[in-house]
């Protein structure tokens, strides 16, 4: 059964790595008098951007340029660090 083992983990990093990809990392907000503008800038750079002004909303969002290699590297360093603190 060991001979799967590396399958099992890389499977299993892929999957992790598709969760953590969609988390929000950032949410910033302007308020203007005449607008409203969200940003939502997610785990893997991706990017979401809300606006509201003269009584409707539009949104225009910018698709991630991470591989799936770099938000499973990218994964790995934040837990490290998480785990260091």
């Amino acid at each position: 059964m060991g001979q799967f083992n590396d399958i099992v983990e890389r499977q299993r990093n892929l999957l992790a790595s598709e969760a953590w990809r969609k988390k929000v990392k950032l949410i910033m907000g302007e308020i203007l008098p005449d607008r409203k503008l969200w940003t939502t800038t997610y785990n893997d750079g991706a990017q979401l951007f809300e606006k509201y002004q003269d009584g409707k909303w539009t949104s225009t969002s910018v698709s991630s340029k991470m591989t799936i290699q770099e938000c499973i590297d990218q994964m790995s360093r934040e837990e490290q660090d998480a785990f260091r603190k």
